[in-house]
């Protein structure tokens, strides 16, 4: 349940990082762990991107040293941990704009639930052609943690965009949460007025009778 607190807090703000993440705008408290599981506590600054690198600094002083995903296990600030997320489609400007996803090399991911699926938050940034501004574009992304390929599904957040857009990106879902119809027919229901926070709660559950 904390879990989904935190989530709630997140989605107040989705459309505004500065405002969620302090550490996107200027240093913050935070906590990198390397490969080798170590530790280093200091500042971080990192803006929600798939092209931005982890900035972390010791102290204020001195020069920060660049992570990309495949450099760390994963960084924390305050209640939020990050992970790096590898080879998924994500719904950005080209999906809302012509039905095609983004394909994501790497990027960082929020966790917001772990168990038998992983759920992660992130966000793409890309060109709204119609608009003429760099917006970013949010994304749940779901993972079976049982699945050797790690392969990640995911599923667009308030984007704005045509409702047909939304129910053709559910396809994968169904797929990953095959064994568990009510969540299943939750997904079918979903209009992307509705709260999808609902569905991440179910999910949720699952995790918590694990």
């Amino acid at each position: 349940m904390k879990q989904i607190f935190s989530l709630i807090l997140i989605v107040s703000t989705l459309f505004s990082y500065a405002q969620k993440y302090a550490f996107a705008t200027e240093f913050a408290d935070g906590k990198v762990t390397l490969k080798d599981q170590s530790e280093l506590s200091g500042q971080i600054k990192w803006y929600p991107s798939q092209n931005d690198k982890l900035s972390f600094r010791t102290a204020e002083k001195e020069k920060p040293t660049k992570y990309t995903p495949n450099d760390i296990v994963s960084f924390s600030s305050e209640n939020m941990r990050f992970v790096p997320l590898y080879n998924f489609s994500a719904y950005a400007e080209n999906y809302a704009l012509i039905g095609s996803p983004t394909k994501i090399t790497e990027t960082f991911g929020e966790v917001i639930s772990e168990g038998k699926f992983n759920i992660y938050f992130t966000s793409i940034r890309g060109y709204n052609a119609i608009a003429r501004v760099i917006e970013d574009y949010p994304n749940f992304i779901f993972q079976d943690s049982n699945d050797p390929d790690k392969k990640l599904y995911a599923y667009p957040y308030m984007i704005r965009m045509k409702e047909k857009k939304y129910e053709k990106a559910k396809e994968n879902l169904y797929i990953l949460f095959k064994d568990y119809p009510e969540v299943v027919e939750k997904i079918k229901a979903f209009k992307k007025e509705d709260d999808f926070l609902e569905i991440i709660k179910m999910v949720e559950d699952i995790n918590n009778k694990q």
